[in-house]
């Protein structure tokens, strides 16, 4: 049975959409919005890298949502809390299409 008061933390998933310049050349791609949502939102704890003898880089997030039905794939990104996050794994919680669990990395500028 799923609590729906796990998903208190709004996110967005956005695909990047490539775009050019007022000369016809390539710029920076453009987002467009593919779905806002609730998450339940859980980070790699610090404990956790340490016993599993990982760096700090590879501190993930966890978002999981309920499961969708629009296509999410690894090459959209994720905004929450101010923060853009990477798409490094996407899981359909036991095949059940009821909750996905989205693994993404913060990209640091």
């Amino acid at each position: 049975m799923i609590n729906s008061g796990d998903y208190r933390s709004q996110i967005k998933i956005y695909e990047l959409v490539p775009s050019k310049n007022e000369n016809g050349f390539p710029s920076d791609p453009e987002k467009k919005l593919v779905l806002s949502t609730y998450a339940k939102v859980k980070t790699t704890s610090g404990f956790t890298l340490i016993q599993n003898a990982s760096d700090f880089e590879k501190a993930y997030t966890n978002f999981t949502i309920r499961y969708p039905n629009t296509s999410i794939t690894r090459d959209m990104i994720i905004e929450y809390n101010n923060k853009t996050y990477t798409i490094e794994y996407l899981n359909n919680v036991d095949e059940a299409n009821i909750e996905l669990e989205i693994q993404a990395k913060l990209v640091v500028k």
